[in-house]
Parts: C-alpha cells; structure tokens; sequence
C-alpha cells in the first residue's frame, strides 16, 4: 500500500510542478544564457588569438575579485575576472576579462594574488598567462 501512496504522491507533486512551468520563458532564458556564452567565448577566442598573446609585453596583474558566470565549457568553468593590471612602465589599470579557466588554475584566482599577464598597446588588451602562472 506505501508504494502506492508513494506514486500517487509524486504524481500530485508533478502536477504542481507542471502548473507554474512555463516552456516559452526557459526557451527564452536558454537562448539567452547562449547569447552571452557566445560573446564571452568569442572575446576570449579574440583575446588569445591577438599578437598580445604571443608578443605582448609580459607584466603582471592583481585579482581583485572573480565571479561566476554559470556557464561551463568542457566542464571547465567560465569566470569573470576583475584584474588590477601593471602598464609596463605605467599606473595599474582595472580590466575586467571573461576567462574560462581550468580546474587546475582556480585555486590561483584568489583576491590579492598575482598573476603572470601579457599586455598589449592598452590595458584591455590583456591575456593572462597561463604557462608563466607559477612563475610570480
């Protein structure tokens, strides 16, 4: 008699469920979470494929915050990092980048920490790297 009771339950709890489910809205919200993947990953691609990443002037940043963005490429998270970035010969200039990064890198994303950076002509253009991490 309990699994019974059990099914009809759950069934009641579906149909409440069902109620307030609105297929067109999570459609919406779908399209867009993929609307602002596309663009962070597009800038990210912009990024690493620019002469910054292979010529830049290498310099270094400070993590003042990071975020997540909820969204995950091949299971590797992709964060918001908000860097203090050091003009090779200049002032620090806040840049605010989307990364996504790899598991093994998060733990070097703590507020205060330094980061191995190239730089290019500008602040935003900035590429953090990666193979140069444990360097600092």
């Amino acid at each position: 008699m309990g699994f019974f009771k059990d099914i009809s339950t759950l069934n009641k709890m579906g149909k409440e469920i069902r109620k307030d489910y609105d297929p067109i809205a999570q459609m919406a919200q779908a399209q867009l979470s993929m609307q602002h993947a596309n663009a962070a990953l597009t800038e990210m691609t912009q990024r690493a494929t620019t002469a910054t990443a292979l010529t830049g002037r290498p310099s270094s940043a400070t993590v003042i915050a990071v975020r997540e963005t909820g969204q995950y490429l091949n299971m590797q998270p992709m964060v918001a990092i908000d860097l203090l970035v050091q003009m090779p010969g200049g002032l620090p200039s806040p840049v605010t980048i989307t990364e996504v990064v790899a598991a093994i890198h998060l733990a070097h994303l703590q507020p205060g920490r330094t980061l191995a950076v190239k730089v290019g002509a500008t602040p935003e253009q900035v590429t953090v790297d990666w193979f140069r991490i444990g360097q600092l």
